[in-house]
């Protein structure tokens, strides 16, 4: 079914899909999440929990995209080749599913039509301060496509309605446009810059922080939003 081109539309078509989750907590069960799918532009988008079997893809895709990923990715002394192998994904699978348990974090893996497209992941979970960070990095043949905006969609109404949290931020580096375009589709407002935040490319850089509360979030689902998205469910 065809639904108005807006974000009001988006969110009644992933809450739909959400409803088996409302009474879950990410801390009571194990980190086995699925939200969406929901059609746009006549492509599947869904968040799901990442899987060993995801290796395969997952490195075809970040050394196809290094000159893209790798100047705002944390700093290694390893190379880039060696930072992706089979190995490497298991013991990040491993470790999410820790954190994921623990409460801490929420590993989200993307999904277009059924196929590994990026990671959408909400680390430093606090319960206490209501609070968390996250971080996505996506498949560059798949940018631009309003999946940004579907992504912001499933994730908000999960974290601000299921989990209760009130705001999450990321901080993203000062020259990476394309990432900060991703944000503000996703609803953050910039708030600042943080000097010589975070060592990544190989050095230290300054860093924008990008932020999103639920009551802006609210606010911005009840308004709506005319960007041209063709949703469906």
């Amino acid at each position: 079914m065809d639904l108005p081109k807006t974000r009001v539309a988006v969110v009644a078509a992933a809450r739909f899909h959400l409803r088996p989750l409302r009474r879950i907590h990410l801390a009571r069960r194990a980190p086995d999440l699925h939200l969406g799918p929901v059609v746009v532009g006549g492509h599947e988008v869904a968040l799901r929990s990442p899987r060993l079997s995801d290796a395969t893809a997952w490195r075809e895709i970040r050394l196809r995209d290094q000159r893209l990923i790798e100047p705002y990715w944390v700093s290694s002394a390893l190379n880039w080749p060696e930072r992706h192998t089979e190995t490497v994904w298991v013991d990040e699978c491993l470790q999410s599913r820790k954190a994921a348990r623990a409460g801490l974090a929420l590993p989200m893996v993307v999904e277009i039509d059924g196929r590994f497209a990026g990671q959408c992941n909400l680390e430093r979970i606090d319960v206490r301060t209501k609070t968390a960070e996250l971080g996505i990095w996506l498949d560059a043949r798949v940018t631009g496509k309003g999946v940004c905006s579907v992504l912001g969609v499933l994730l908000a109404d999960y974290v601000f309605g299921t989990l209760g949290l009130r705001r999450v931020t990321a901080p993203i580096c000062v020259d990476n446009a394309a990432a900060a375009k991703r944000a503000e589709r996703v609803g953050m407002r910039r708030e600042g810059t943080m000097a010589s935040f975070l060592d990544v490319g190989g050095r230290r850089r300054d860093h924008d922080m990008w932020a999103i509360t639920s009551d802006m979030w609210a606010q911005a689902s009840n308004m709506g939003d005319p960007r041209p998205d063709n949703i469906q469910h």
